[in-house]
């Protein structure tokens, strides 16, 4: 057997190294090649593998646009999984195939359950059905299977309380960012986690907007409310907890535009019901703004609330690990909060977490399983992590994991946000971690320290060599923070890195990629 070279003879790796990874690149390229001792036999043509249904489409760093290309001339199920946020995060009790297909069988109608997707996903989701067949189509009759029993605690359908023991700033006063360390007591759930989960929670809006919205509605609040999935609660109650006041409706927007009295209202309405992307241009961020901005329009409380979208629990991937904190879990919580017109606006979950749930006080939990963000068995094996921001979340678990388990592999961190001082999290843990030799590498990237602005990803290519050295050692890569630029920026740095210290031209660096992911070796957990 001849195997071609691609490594430089100048590459940092020891002969077997060398070997393994030319193998494993002609591999990818389908370029080793056999000669047969004259006389040889061929051998006989292996049997036809089975061909997987591939999603090219599944990958939250991709542009909407860019996904829904890549699902063109798909059934519609499959254009309308091309159209959701690809996290497969479980916010809306679906992974994405299955709340495509869902959706795509009429057995579910609410278009605005994919958060991390938000309006662009249910608009789209929209448009795509308008083209579905009024007739449905024919398949196979189902095979009935017992319906899953949903454990308490461990999925958005049968949450438990826990009891916040604290909510503590991370960030130094007058950071851009805030960042939040939120610690919630397990002792009463008996929740069990493991590093890479989430915990999902299901907030409730603020008491006093609901009021408000009550007394701009002339309602008394005792109303009752017939929900989408049938039931049937007081007026408060849905809109304290059952009903999503930030995004405002297509729904709501046609509720509005049919009781406007004043005929430009009805006009602007209407057209918002069509395409709503044109409403933070007119001052609407959430249902608050749309009734402000159109006073002519308003309905009964009842048709009020059964127009707005339902809520969605919040996920936040878990800070810590259960060996080091048997009876809690932690979270890093970046608050969304922000002026505009005379307003302030805070988020929903975060806005909880900060502001409106008292320490002592318990709110509705669930542990959301990790489906591909796990450490490795192997106590020995590396662990390169990059988790800017409220990314370094999962890290600090696999940190406190590995320290507990007396795992022997080296782990490297790549953390980054906008100032060291200030915006430093979790920094006198982390330099801990460093001397006591749990951490083996730090490589900080402060963006506002300096005049150009260093991310990552660049302190990921001044260190190519070695990156690259524990990738060919058998290291484990592990990504987390935003999907839409970080995420995509790491994964051209890897890209570059593999053809900069692997030989590799650029389509055989994003197929190594993909090969190390579906060997489990690059996990993403991002959002």
């Amino acid at each position: 057997m001849q195997q071609l070279v691609f490594l430089p003879d100048n590459a940092p790796f020891t002969e077997p190294q060398r070997a393994w990874l030319n193998g494993f690149v002609a591999g990818l390229l389908g370029m080793e090649r056999t000669q047969s001792a004259p006389g040889a036999q061929a051998a006989a043509p292996a049997a036809a593998p089975q061909i997987e249904e591939d999603f090219p489409w599944h990958d939250p760093t991709l542009a909407l646009d860019e996904r829904m290309k890549l699902a063109t001339g798909r059934p519609l199920e499959r254009r309308l999984m091309a159209a959701m946020g690809q996290l497969d995060c479980g916010q809306c009790g679906y992974l994405c195939k299955t709340y495509a297909e869902s959706i795509a069988g009429g057995t579910e109608a609410d278009l605005g359950k994919c958060v991390p997707g938000g309006r662009a996903t249910a608009k789209k989701l929209k448009e795509l059905l308008v083209h579905r067949p009024s007739a449905p189509v024919t398949r196979p009759a189902p095979i009935a299977v017992p319906v899953p029993v949903v454990e308490r605690g461990y999925g958005r359908a049968a949450p438990v309380p826990a009891r916040l023991i604290s909510s503590t700033p991370l960030t130094a006063p007058g950071s851009e960012r805030e960042v939040r360390h939120v610690a919630f007591e397990l002792d009463e759930s008996g929740l069990l986690y493991e590093p890479g989960d989430s915990l999902g929670i299901w907030p409730h809006n603020n008491p006093d907007e609901v009021e408000l919205l009550i007394a701009i509605l002339r309602a008394k609040g005792s109303e009752a409310v017939t929900l989408s999935d049938g039931a049937v609660v007081a007026a408060r109650e849905a809109l304290g907890r059952e009903c999503d006041l930030r995004a405002p409706s297509d729904a709501l927007y046609a509720l509005l535009a049919r009781e406007a009295k004043d005929e430009a209202d009805r006009s602007r309405l209407s057209k918002l019901a069509e395409d709503d992307s044109r409403a933070e241009g007119l001052g609407v961020h959430d249902v608050l703004d749309a009734l402000l901005e159109f006073p002519s329009a308003r309905p009964s409380i009842v048709e009020f609330a059964a127009a707005l979208g339902r809520m969605q629990p919040r996920l936040y991937s878990i800070a810590c690990s259960q060996k080091r904190h048997p009876r809690e879990v932690h979270l890093a919580v970046s608050v969304l909060r922000y002026e505009k017109n005379d307003r302030s606006y805070l988020g929903t979950g975060s806005g909880l977490l900060s502001e409106h749930l008292r320490p002592g006080r318990t709110a509705s939990v669930f542990v959301q399983r990790a489906h591909a963000f796990r450490l490795p068995a192997d106590l020995a094996a590396q662990v390169i992590m990059v988790g800017p921001g409220t990314g370094i979340a999962p890290f600090r678990a696999f940190l406190q994991e590995r320290a507990a388990a007396g795992a022997a592999g080296r782990n490297w961190l790549f953390f980054g946000n906008h100032r060291r001082e200030g915006d430093f999290l979790y920094r006198t843990e982390l330099e801990e971690f460093a001397v006591k030799r749990v951490l083996s590498r730090m490589d900080l990237a402060f963006s506002r320290d300096q005049t150009n602005k260093v991310y990552v990803q660049h302190k990921m290519l001044e260190a190519a060599q070695e990156l690259w050295r524990w990738l060919a050692n058998g290291a484990y890569l592990y990504v987390c923070g935003d999907a839409q630029r970080m995420a995509g920026d790491v994964d051209l740095a890897l890209q570059q890195i593999a053809v900069t210290q692997g030989g590799m031209d650029g389509a055989a660096a994003k197929r190594f990629l993909v090969e190390l992911a579906k060997a489990g070796r690059y996990q993403r957990d991002v959002y």
